[in-house]
């Protein structure tokens, strides 16, 4: 399951309507729109908010939205 904190910061930083249905499975890129660089934005907000930190290839091997959030939770 997908947090509140979570949506708010994906849909912020990638400047998602508020309309939009956000799935796990919607691929970051095709699916939402995602560039390289505000994937790297929105790493570095998810990093400062959940106090998590990213590997150096997750901005490689992170494709859908479940793949981020996984990462997010982890720590937890």
């Amino acid at each position: 399951m997908l947090d509140t904190r979570f949506e708010e910061i994906l849909r912020s930083v990638a400047e998602l309507p508020s309309a939009l249905k956000l799935s796990r499975e919607q691929n970051l890129r095709s699916d939402l729109g995602i560039d390289s660089l505000t994937l790297m934005d929105l790493m570095v907000h998810l990093e400062a908010e959940y106090g998590v930190e990213f590997d150096d290839d997750a901005l490689a091997t992170i494709n859908t939205v479940d793949e981020l959030w996984l990462e997010v939770d982890r720590v937890d």
